[in-house]
């Protein structure tokens, strides 16, 4: 060739790199097509080019006798085709009009005449604007005009329009990952050398692994996360291309180390030489209302439903509003059946945490070895039976957001000093691991138990106490609550009746609704809604009497012998009783005098004497 015919020029390294920077999207894209497409091409002579919007060559494709064709012909990266900087080409005219263009002999300009050269450009149609096209760059099917390829127009407008599907599907994946709350990246796998690069990750990943935004896209996998040794978990499950979902892996990234909660995905279309895998990552501190939910631990109950007119629980909820202000811990003391859950919940719901995960851990339903493992987690291999993968704890569950310790008299005392140490630090082990992890957790504790007695005989710390019980919160029984007791009944009443469908709601007779005010409760609302659910599905009359209360009990119960604080008076005296509804109130309350005494509304006294009076011998 006549080296004096003008050739392309060429773009300064610098400005070249920047070009190819801002096209890296369809490099990406355009680069495995037109690679496995030079396996498929016979005419070793020909081979692709791919332009950018701007009719920049970014890289030439084929066999070396097309890339010698090219050198001898002045074809090369680097290179501007658009008619102000050299001369109108199949590129420039392709480009400006959108649409696909050839050229042969004289239509080249002349370094190119004995050469043919098909162009299609890339177009992704704009959202919304049927027509209406975006130019994204373009691809030449480039060859001796001697020795033509056939079907260049369908090669070349195929090869573009596969680029351009693959783009298009890949921007709506794209626009998917803003939905997705965890972090997310994708990792291309190439099916041949087995390289890793990021394809996809959105902005969520860099808040779950707490570091600053950078584009990570088409960049080596190696550049991000630790290579081996490091990462063996890690670099196991990408290579061997495994699905997993929600486990617990430590992972190393540009030389920190933590914890995070790993879900896999896998997609490959070998003949496509198209492989990857998605990851969606957690990191414990991120594990917030979604977390929380997976795991099954949500609080539900707020103070608006709270139900308690008397002013000990009025004063109870108030304090219990100014606790949840404070960031400190909160010990919930009361008979068992008060509602030291529901508490506990209402104070969540209310605090500067409310957003973040509720977790629940009730200290007396695991042996000693099992409370261990759920309060702190585990590596895999901690201990015969345990996850290869290990665990996370119900501190790293709860981590910015609260858990709840109930039954906290029941903790083993060697667990009372790993849990004093948390509270002290505010950080732990994991068992069998050697990695410190911060947490941030407010704790709620909750107890039946005398924590002070326990403290005594030595079976409780002291300085976990004081530790825990910054802030404390005593729930009354229900004895206390006076007129509260017949307001949850109804409520009770409401609640079952609704749930089961029930046409008609019962009501309380007046003598049933004082004799609610007498027993004596002993095990607290807890017992009172069971004693309801049992009213409701049992007693067949609307009206709720005296002895369909005894008759619903679990245990013959005393009523109480005096007033409460804050009650009402006690039940107005009859009169007179008949034998029969003397003989009756006898078999309701199962010939428990006492309470066949309350249910008829008079004095124990009094009904012995009616006892006396109609001959009725127990």
């Amino acid at each position: 060739m006549d080296a004096q015919r003008s050739t392309a020029p060429l773009i300064p390294n610098g400005e070249f790199e920047k070009i190819k920077g801002a096209s890296m999207k369809i490099y990406a894209y355009a680069n495995r097509v037109l690679s496995q497409a030079c396996d498929w091409e016979e005419h070793k002579g020909a081979g692709f080019a791919l332009f950018d919007k701007d009719a920049c060559l970014l890289k030439l494709y084929g066999a070396p006798e097309f890339m010698a064709l090219c050198a001898d012909h002045g074809v090369r990266q680097h290179t501007r085709w658009d008619a102000a900087s050299w001369t109108a080409t199949a590129v420039s005219r392709g480009l400006e009009a959108q649409t696909f263009t050839a050229a042969r002999g004289e239509e080249n300009p002349p370094a190119l005449r004995d050469l043919e050269l098909f162009f299609t450009p890339l177009l992704l149609e704009k959202p919304g604007s049927t027509g209406s096209f975006e130019t994204l760059g373009g691809i030449a099917l480039i060859g001796p005009a001697a020795d033509p390829v056939p079907e260049a127009l369908l090669i070349c407008s195929a090869l573009a329009n596969d680029i351009v599907l693959h783009m298009f599907m890949a921007n709506e994946l794209y626009d998917l990952y803003f939905t997705e709350p965890r972090g997310m990246l994708t990792l291309d796998i190439n099916v041949k050398t087995g390289a890793a690069h990021i394809l996809y990750h959105n902005e969520q990943v860099f808040h779950t692994l707490g570091i600053p935004y950078e584009n990570l896209y088409f960049k080596k996998a190696e550049t991000f996360f630790d290579p081996l040794p490091k990462n063996k978990k890690f670099w196991e499950m990408v290579k061997s291309r495994r699905v997993i979902d929600d486990q617990a892996m430590t992972i190393s990234i540009r030389g920190r180390q933590d914890t995070y909660v790993v879900t896999s995905r896998v997609y490959q279309q070998s003949h496509l030489q198209f492989s990857g895998i998605r990851l969606m990552l957690t990191s414990p501190r991120a594990l917030s209302t979604h977390v929380a939910q997976h795991v099954g631990n949500n609080a539900i109950y707020s103070f608006s439903g709270i139900l308690g007119e008397s002013p000990v629980m009025q004063r109870c909820i108030s304090q219990a509003r100014s606790i949840a202000r404070s960031d400190s811990n909160v010990m919930i003391t009361g008979e068992s059946g008060t509602g030291k859950d529901v508490f506990a919940q209402a104070i969540h719901n209310a605090s500067r945490r409310r957003e973040r995960p509720f977790i629940v851990l009730n200290c007396a339903a695991y042996p000693r070895d099992l409370l261990a493992s759920e309060l702190f987690g585990y590596d895999g291999g901690a201990y015969t039976g345990a996850k290869k993968d290990g665990n996370l704890g119900k501190f790293e569950l709860a981590d910015s957001g609260t858990i709840f310790l109930d039954e906290i008299g029941d903790m083993p005392l060697d667990l009372q000093v790993m849990l004093l140490r948390v509270i002290e630090q505010k950080s732990f082990m994991r068992i069998g691991s050697n990695v410190v992890r911060s947490v941030d957790v407010k704790i709620i504790s909750a107890t039946n138990a005398d924590l002070k007695a326990m403290i005594e005989k030595r079976t409780f710390r002291a300085d976990l106490y004081f530790r825990l019980c910054t802030l404390n919160l005593r729930l009354p029984p229900l004895r206390e609550r006076g007129e509260d007791i017949v307001l949850l009944a109804e409520h009770f009443v409401g609640a079952i009746t609704d749930r089961l469908h029930m046409d008609q709601r019962k009501t309380f007779s007046p003598e049933a609704r004082e004799l609610l005010l007498r027993l004596p409760w002993t095990g607290n609302v807890r017992e009172l809604q069971n004693v309801m659910e049992r009213v409701v599905q049992l007693v067949p009359n609307d009206i709720i009497t005296p002895q369909d209360l005894t008759a619903c009990l679990d245990f013959p119960a005393e009523p109480q012998a005096a007033p409460r604080a804050e009650s009402p008076s006690p039940a107005r005296k009859r009169q007179t009783v008949s034998r029969e509804e003397v003989l009756q109130a006898l078999e309701h309350c199962r010939y428990n005098r006492t309470l066949a005494a309350a249910a008829l509304g008079i004095s124990r006294k009094t009904f012995y004497r009616k006892l006396e009076e109609y001959g009725i011998d127990l």
